[in-house]
């Protein structure tokens, strides 16, 4: 089977490409790193298949050190293997200066390869028109003009891919005499007595030399020295010099750029990275991203949970009923698997419209941006502004934000923002946020959500601070980044990312909501015996584990008889989407009924349009544009389950401590998993322990605080105890760097 490798530098559209030519949906995304690992999928040419490969973006093949980026060395080892029978290196035609890098590095390699021109619109825009056809002759390869974003030109491609077939390969490009004697002197020492493991060595590159003896390499140092001592440079800068002068050349030869006025992007930058306006402006966008994701969500939650009710609850009760079967398997069908549908149904509103507006703040070119803008506080911590974007991938889910932590560039920069991922609170937090919003802060719920989501980037930040002056001191990196132009989503390329962010959210939650429901829903009617109770029994299983934890949460604000909390907060610890769940069960115990009324479908379906539309009705009243009155909850959210979590909670004040202590505590098993793979078991287990201990420490402190005038004794103890606790910490990590200085340097 002909196995297809697709490779370019990041963000230059090549899994947009791949995505269009196999079918699949791998993420896309307006800024570099999105592909972190290779991805595989398949394309049919005729009756013959081809295994599509999707390296991840690179700027260089070169691995300087062993601290390089991962998604270099997965690149340049997937070369190395020599298992692609052909390389399709994706070029933004708008910066092609830049991209041309990577080309002229695999022309050294003469590997099989098609050069596609993507982004042929931006360039057009730009007024640049590029001759492919000189630079076809040029690097005697085929080259192919494209609109990856729109679909323009995949097809030829496609036809270009299956037709393929290999003869002469790329001639490579020559350097100065002086650098192609050393090439020559170089070329029998390699292990594969070939031309660009030569150069390699020459521009230092890890992955080569390492696989050298020491005689040998001692010889290869020998002869690149000499080089050295001729030209007055590292030989690594000569040959960037040399590449960037043929570069240059064939830029000059093939690019027609008409002079053109000062460009939207340059203005746009001068406001949106304004040294002064650029934090106030970020703030700003995601604030009112949180306001847009709770308004209209909040307006569209009645069509899908009264739709979902009527038909996986009331209708699952009804038919059972009608069929006559045991109550039993009535309660575990509507009660169990139902409500769990039910559950993950209600936040799909306000999920789904936080993917889009990210998906719209990425596609446009804006995240970047934010990434500069913030680079002086991630400076405060010893991170370059890169790391950001792990981070921001975190607003979706902490899993692919740690993957993603690959792209940077040293193994404590991976590190510190791996243990600052999980504090960025994801979408299954969203989800529980949504509800307690709706329960508890029915006019304020926008402010309250994004006031939690800045405290989740607090602490990040603290833990990064901590981290990088005790157990992870080191130097920082210089952040460097590439800035793609604005320019107006594709509104169906944002759609398709919206949907498929939301579908892997759907499932993935859904998979894990609806057996939880129906073994918190078996627990919660049987007691340690064997015994049925009623749902909700204070005899049940459930109740007396909630019962016997309870207490340790008092301090911030969770009472005895509000048992069902401390549960949703074990069940979370599997995935933060169950404890949505786990108290949609638990909350609305005692109310399910064997006998239900009269059942009609349409008539309930007919009701959650009817809700829906006069909530659109009132959407630009004064009420509804005011974004301190905005967030209403929807009366029939409020019924059953919300109203008995808020008689539950005693007051506001302990339903946000309780949110502060989701929103810190204990990373999700998938969380846990992905980190003990990047960065090994014992950062797993201190993540663990320290997400905890912060947790409960911020949540005791905040519902303590706002108490004070209550108990103040009580108070004072808690608050001091908390302060002493973590003081404590932060001394055991300073003796712990200290420790491991004095190994390092006995």
């Amino acid at each position: 089977m002909k196995r297809v490798a697709f490779i370019g530098n990041p963000n230059c559209g090549k899994t947009t490409i791949f995505n269009r030519l196999s079918g699949s949906s791998q993420k896309v995304g307006n800024w570099a790193g999105v592909t972190v690992d290779k991805k595989t999928a398949q394309m049919r040419c005729g009756d013959e298949r081809i295994t599509l490969i999707d390296l991840p973006g690179i700027y260089s093949l070169n691995v300087s050190s062993g601290e390089g980026a991962i998604d270099e060395a997965i690149a340049s080892n997937f070369l190395m293997s020599q298992e692609a029978d052909l390389f399709v290196n994706i070029l933004d035609a708008s910066n092609l200066q830049r991209h041309l890098y990577l080309t002229l590095q695999l022309l050294d390699m003469q590997v099989p390869m098609i050069v596609v021109l993507n982004m042929s619109d931006v360039a057009k825009r730009q007024h640049k028109a590029v001759n492919a056809a000189e630079l076809s002759k040029r690097l005697s390869c085929p080259v192919l003009e494209l609109v990856g974003s729109r679909g323009k030109g995949v097809k030829a491609l496609q036809t270009a891919i299956c037709e393929y077939v290999r003869g002469d390969l790329p001639k490579a490009l020559s350097f100065h005499p002086r650098i192609e004697d050393t090439i020559e002197q170089l070329v029998p020492l390699t292990p594969q007595k070939s031309r660009w493991q030569a150069i390699r060595l020459l521009e230092k590159d890890r992955l080569v030399s390492v696989i050298l003896d020491n005689d040998t390499q001692a010889e290869c140092e020998r002869i690149i020295q000499g080089l050295e001592v001729v030209t007055e440079e590292d030989s690594d800068i000569v040959m960037a010099d040399a590449r960037y002068q043929t570069m240059y050349q064939l830029c000059d030869a093939v690019i027609v750029q008409h002079k053109i006025a000062q460009s939207m992007t340059r203005w746009l930058d001068r406001l949106f990275m304004h040294r002064f306006l650029g934090i106030p402006l970020f703030l700003f966008i995601m604030y009112l991203m949180f306001e847009i994701s709770m308004n209209v969500g909040t307006l569209l939650q009645p069509l899908f949970d009264i739709s979902s009710s009527v038909i996986f609850i009331d209708g699952v009760n009804h038919l059972a009923h009608a069929l006559g079967l045991p109550l039993w398997m009535n309660a575990l069908l509507a009660q169990g698997i139902g409500l769990g549908i039910n559950t993950v149904a209600t936040f799909i509103p306000q999920i789904g419209l936080m993917f889009l507006c990210l998906s719209f703040l990425e596609d446009s070119g804006y995240m970047s941006r934010a990434a500069f803008v913030v680079d002086r506080f991630m400076q405060a911590v010893g991170l370059p502004g890169k790391a950001f974007i792990p981070l921001i991938i975190g607003f979706g889910c902490n899993v692919p934000a740690i993957m993603a932590t690959r792209t940077l560039g040293n193994t404590r920069d991976r590190i510190l923002t791996t243990m600052m991922s999980p504090f960025m609170s994801c979408g299954a937090r969203l989800a529980i946020f949504v509800v307690f919003a709706s329960a508890f802060y029915p006019a304020h719920g926008g402010i309250v959500v994004f006031s939690l989501y800045l405290l989740g980037i607090l602490v990040a930040m603290l833990t990064g601070y901590l981290l990088k002056v005790s157990v992870l001191k080191g130097k920082e990196a210089p952040f460097v980044m590439e800035l793609p132009n604005y320019h107006w989503p594709y509104f169906k390329s944002i759609f398709i990312m919206t949907w498929q962010r939301l579908k892997r959210f759907i499932f993935r939650a859904g998979k894990v909501i609806v057996p939880v429901c129906v073994l918190v829903g078996t627990l919660n009617a049987v007691q340690l015996d064997g015994k049925i109770v009623p749902q909700g029994s204070p005899q049940s299983i459930l109740s007396d584990v909630g019962r016997v934890i309870t207490p340790v949460l008092r301090p911030l604000g969770v009472h005895q008889d509000n048992w069902p909390a401390t549960v949703g907060l074990i069940t979370g610890t599997l995935a933060k989407e169950v404890v949505v769940g786990t108290l949609n069960t638990l909350y609305t115990q005692g109310q399910f009924n064997d006998k239900p009324s009269d059942f009609h479908l349409l008539a309930g379906l007919q009701q959650a349009w009817q809700v829906t539309l006069q909530g659109f009705s009132s959407l630009f009243s004064a009420q509804r544009l005011n974004p301190f009155t905005a967030n209403e909850a929807d009366h029939d959210m409020t019924q059953s389950a919300m109203g008995n979590m808020a008689q539950r909670f005693l007051s506001p004040w302990a339903a946000y401590a309780y949110l502060i202590f989701v929103l810190l505590y204990i990373p999700c098993v998938s969380t846990m998993g992905v980190i003990a793979r990047e960065i090994g078991k014992g950062w797993a287990y201190f993540a663990t322990f320290w997400s905890f201990s912060v947790a409960y420490a911020v949540a005791t402190i905040f519902y303590q605080t706002v108490m004070f005038s209550a108990h103040r004794w009580f108070s004072a103890c808690w608050i001091a105890g908390m302060l002493a606790f973590q003081f404590a910490q932060i001394m055991v990590m300073y003796a712990v760097a200290g420790r491991r200085k004095r190994r390092a340097h006995p």
